[in-house]
């Protein structure tokens, strides 16, 4: 049952070109007290009028009337000057919209203390048949402000002006669907094992994740991971096999980057980003609302997971989700390669704990066994970790990760 996420993942990928906030272009006119209007914006808006954007127009003659207004499309156009002599230039290309009724600068005659603010959002809200409505992921919008001005020419002024470019609407936990993820719900676990007599599974707790958060379906492929960081260190090639060979630091270096580059998007709700997942969020997913040493249940047979153990033979990692997924959709929780956590490795607790997250220790977290792995070391609570901080980590080719889009941490 092999898929191609990476194809589906490398969909939600944009160039780092639409990383840029709100940009501003042309010239702005000198009123005839030199004052120097310039527009800017908070924000880039989204096509669902939730981003909060708010533009304003600062550096204006006080106690002046005015305008904000747009347009959608300034190709082929030339900023022309707005009258003989003027220092203004009109920098969008008609048609364009006022952005509202007219304004009032406020601040004091005589000073350039006078401002212009517009609420993007409401404006589109109000107007669902405005220029550009409804409004897509990508289009640009190209705002102005003009003002009057007695003594200058055409007895106005322009401002310079601002490009914008409509963004998604930032993606709500437990509710919004991402391609190539799974949402998770908060709730409450048995984290560990009695299983083995080893103490690094003792005692088993409760856990309690407070939060949604969303998991990637597969462990990163060698495809996603050379389109965002431009190398492939794997190992064993195949575009679908997930990427190994990775230190921790490159695993976070990539999730760095993921959010950077789909926060430009409004693909980040706030106070999220994409990272590693901690050790219990990793239990807690692979487990899928089991209680049982595996996922599947007790033991583990040769057509569940890629593993070296119970007959079960193999030399090399496989192309993700060549095995069933878990109950929640996860796949290859079981074997392939080990996944890299964001937590430091620490000893258990007995009492119950919420949110767990390990820090200090110079050891990193690895989980779910690999391909060369034997059947106990592939189980929900089986944990083991390295240091990260070698020039060479000696077992980098079992090495992947999967990330996670969760709450901010930081290890």
């Amino acid at each position: 049952m092999k898929i191609a996420f990476a194809s589906t993942f490398l969909a939600l990928l944009a160039p780092l070109s639409l990383a840029q906030g709100p940009t501003t272009y042309c010239t702005a006119g000198v009123s005839s007290n030199f004052c120097v209007a310039q527009i800017s914006a908070n924000t880039q808006p989204n096509f669902a009028n939730s981003a909060g954007c708010v533009i304003t127009t600062s550096g204006l003659p006080g106690n002046r009337q005015g305008q904000i207004f747009y347009g959608i499309d300034n190709s082929g156009f030339t900023p022309t000057v707005w009258g003989n002599s003027s220092s203004s230039y009109l920098c969008v290309k008609a048609p364009t919209k006022r952005l509202g009724a007219n304004l009032n600068s406020g601040g004091t005659a005589g000073q350039c203390n006078g401002t212009f603010v517009v609420g993007w959002d409401a404006f589109q809200a109000a107007n669902p048949t405005a220029l550009g409505n409804p409004w897509a992921f990508g289009d640009k919008v190209f705002v102005q402000s003009w003002y009057r001005d007695p003594l200058a020419v055409k007895t106005s002024n322009l401002s310079n002006a601002l490009e914008l470019t409509l963004k998604n609407p930032a993606p709500s936990p437990c509710v919004t669907a991402i391609p190539g993820m799974v949402a998770i719900p908060a709730g409450t676990f048995a984290m560990g094992s009695n299983a083995t007599n080893g103490a690094p599974e003792h005692p088993v707790h409760q856990v309690t994740i407070s939060y949604c958060f969303w998991m990637g379906e597969t462990e990163v492929t060698q495809a996603q991971y050379t389109s965002l960081m431009g190398a492939n260190p794997s190992f064993v090639l195949g575009a679908n096999n997930p990427v190994e060979g990775v230190q921790w630091l490159d695993a976070r270096t990539y999730c760095a980057l993921l959010t950077a580059q789909q926060a430009a998007m409004g693909n980040v709700p706030a106070g999220y980003q994409y990272r590693l997942p901690t050790e219990a969020e990793w239990e807690y997913a692979c487990r899928a609302g089991t209680t049982t040493e595996f996922n599947v249940g007790a033991s583990l047979s040769c057509n569940q997971a890629r593993f070296s153990d119970a007959g079960c033979t193999s030399s090399s990692h496989v192309p993700v989700a060549s095995y069933a997924p878990n109950a929640w959709g996860l796949y290859d929780m079981h074997g392939n390669v080990w996944e890299l956590c964001l937590d430091s490795y620490g000893s258990y607790s007995a009492g119950a704990v919420t949110d767990p997250f390990v820090t200090g220790g110079p050891d990193r977290v690895i989980r779910g066994g690999g391909f060369a792995s034997p059947l106990e070391g592939c189980r929900s609570a089986s944990r083991t970790f390295d240091f990260p901080g070698y020039s060479y980590w000696p077992y980098t080719q079992y090495y992947g990760f999967r990330v996670v889009l969760a709450p901010v941490l930081v290890p």
